[in-house]
Order: C-alpha cells, then sequence, then structure tokens
C-alpha cells in the first residue's frame, strides 16, 4: 500500500535526521536560538505524524502539516531575512507578514525567486488552510458508508507523508547548516535528493 510505504520512508529520514543532528554544536545567539526553536518544532511535527498516522489519527495529522510548513518557513525567514527589529516583535508574539510575503523574502535572499517554497504554496496551500482550519478538505472526509469516520484516501495519506518527510528533512538541513559542520552537507544534499524522487 502506498501510504504504508511513504510511512516507511518517513520513519528512516526521520532517523536519519536524529541521528545527524543530535548533539551538534550550534551558535547561542538570540537569532540563532529562536530560528532552531522553529526548526526543532517543524521537526517534532514531522515526528507527530509519523505517530498520528500509526494511530490512524488522520484528521489531526493532516491538521499538523500547515503548522510544520509555517514552522520551517518561520525558521527560515527568522534566521536569514528577519530584520533586528523584526526578531524583536516576533519576540513579543508579533510577525506581520503573511506566509507568501516570507516565502517571498526567503527565495529573494536564496536567489531561488518562485522557487520550491512558492510553488508549494501555490499548489498545497489552500488544502492545508482545509485540513487544519476544519474547512471542507477536511470535513468532507468525514464520511464512510453512513458513518461519521475519517475516510482518507491512500493518495492523500501517502502525499501528506511525504510532504512531511521533505519539510521535515529541509528543518534538519537547516540544524546542520548552522553547526557549521560543512563535511555533513554532501551527504545531507545527497539525502535530500534521494527524498525527493518518489517511486511512480
Amino acid at each position: 500500500m502506498k501510504a504504508a510505504a511513504e510511512h516507511t520512508r518517513l520513519l528512516e529520514v526521520m532517523e536519519w535526521i536524529d541521528v545527524r543532528t543530535t548533539n551538534l554544536s550550534l551558535p547561542a545567539d538570540e537569532r540563532s536560538l529562536v530560528a532552531v526553536g522553529c526548526f526543532d518544532v517543524a521537526i517534532e511535527h514531522q515526528a507527530a505524524i509519523a505517530l498520528l498516522h500509526s494511530s490512524e489519527l488522520h484528521g489531526s495529522e493532516m491538521a499538523l502539516l500547515r503548522v510544520l510548513a509555517e514552522s520551517l518557513v518561520r525558521g527560515m525567514w527568522l534566521l536569514q531575512c528577519a530584520t533586528d527589529k523584526e526578531l524583536q516583535k516576533f519576540k513579543k508574539g508579533k510577525l506581520d507578514k503573511s506566509f507568501a510575503e516570507l516565502i517571498g523574502e526567503i527565495e529573494g535572499k536564496i536567489g531561488t525567486p518562485n522557487g520550491v517554497l512558492s510553488r508549494f504554496k501555490e499548489t498545497a496551500w489552500s488544502a492545508l488552510n482545509g485540513f487544519t482550519h476544519t474547512g471542507f478538505h477536511q470535513v468532507s472526509r468525514r464520511h464512510s458508508g453512513g458513518r461519521v469516520e475519517g475516510n482518507y484516501s491512500e493518495e492523500d495519506l501517502a502525499n501528506a507523508l511525504d510532504v512531511a518527510g521533505a519539510l521535515g528533512l529541509i528543518a534538519g538541513g537547516q540544524v546542520i547548516g548552522m553547526s557549521g559542520r560543512q563535511e555533513l552537507l554532501p551527504e545531507y544534499f545527497t539525502r535530500l535528493e534521494a527524498y525527493a524522487k518518489r517511486e511512480p
């Protein structure tokens, strides 16, 4: 089954991230601490999605995808783009930018306008909002054969697990990059490229 295979692949990538990011020395300046906190939350959400899938709590599994994406993107923006003033505002619970604006600034900074993050937002954001905020994407999957219960297709679940794997892997890569351990980066990029190549 497609979802079962994706779940196995997700567990494998989670183990890979854990082994490569445990006990890394990370910078302790204010910006780095806030950013790595975001990446750590993203990695935890990835693990929670895997656990929810194992428990067949698929509605909550789907709802966490947007939260995972936001954790990753916020961390990247805080690390690479936020001004000192914006960092202080974030610490006070204020972030006056949309998800699209954060992505635009990140991709502008790294020189990949309309890159992977933009394409992800364009193709998936509406559905992610629906799952997280109990919109029609979520509600329409709560009926099965005259019963009210989760009814998520294999494709829905496989795609969710694939996205969770990719986003968590990017978060892990950000942590590796922050550690300054350049020798780990070739292995990371090889793993990321391999993960992006889905089985047909």
